[in-house]
């Protein structure tokens, strides 16, 4: 009965692409032909294994873009799904901006696939996030960061442990520039009372990465309490 409940309602409500909305067939990750190519394209296209920006052929050097090369090392590398455009951009937005939560584990599990691509994972202790601040938390329900981390750990069998908070709710990163960005997170993290990390290795997740600088910045606070390395994942890597 449940086989024929299900292939009515699909005649009566067909299934919708996740990414596009369109109405038609989709495959295991509701989404359609034209959306799954594309973001098949998007992840495996080829990327700076330190800040996730996408390289052409021969610029990486020392593991490192030309964009990546004179910044600051605190991320040790960085795991992205994919570049900030197309199928996946239209889904990130949905998941942070539309209040579609319901897409929280098919990110997290991309997610989670991008950071098995590396061989740093087997070196992770715990996976953790990055926070907001409890006045955006009140405003804003959906906590897009801490929902990713929480999920993509339970598949890479990682605990989550929730060890930084938001001591300083400043502006959005938004429209800023680089040198703006660094001094806008600046002092805005610190760990979490009562929190002592002696040489641990960690896996900081975020929903997106422009400059990086909010993720230096949590990763530097993270490394003054004890850790010995951390590693970054986010789903989307904005050009900057």
């Amino acid at each position: 009965m449940s086989g024929w409940t299900k292939a009515i309602a699909d005649v009566v409500y067909p299934p919708r692409c996740r990414g596009c909305g369109v109405w038609e067939s989709v495959g295991t990750d509701d989404l359609c032909g034209v959306c799954a190519a594309q973001l098949l394209e998007q992840v495996v296209s080829p990327c700076c294994p330190r800040c996730g920006g996408r390289v052409a052929a021969f610029e990486l050097n020392e593991g490192r873009c030309q964009e990546c090369r004179t910044l600051s090392a605190a991320v040790v590398q960085t795991a992205r799904v994919g570049p900030y455009e197309g199928s996946l951009r239209d889904l990130f937005l949905g998941y942070k901006f539309r209040h579609r939560e319901g897409l929280a584990p098919l990110l997290a599990r991309w997610l989670s696939l991008a950071v098995q691509s590396h061989d740093w994972l087997d070196r992770v202790d715990a996976v953790t996030f990055v926070p907001s601040h409890w006045r955006r938390q009140l405003m804003k329900p959906l906590y897009p960061s801490r929902l990713l981390a929480e999920h993509a750990a339970g598949n890479l069998g990682k605990p989550f442990v929730p060890l930084l908070r938001r001591v300083h709710a400043r502006y959005h990163q938004i429209g800023l520039s680089y040198t703006a960005r660094q001094a806008n997170v600046r002092g805005a993290f610190s760990l979490v009372r009562g929190v002592r990390l002696s040489d641990a290795r960690l896996l900081l997740i975020d929903d997106v990465r422009t400059t990086g600088a909010t993720l230096e910045e949590c990763a530097r606070v993270l490394r003054r309490g004890g850790a010995s390395e951390v590693f970054a994942a986010v789903v989307c890597k904005a050009d900057w």
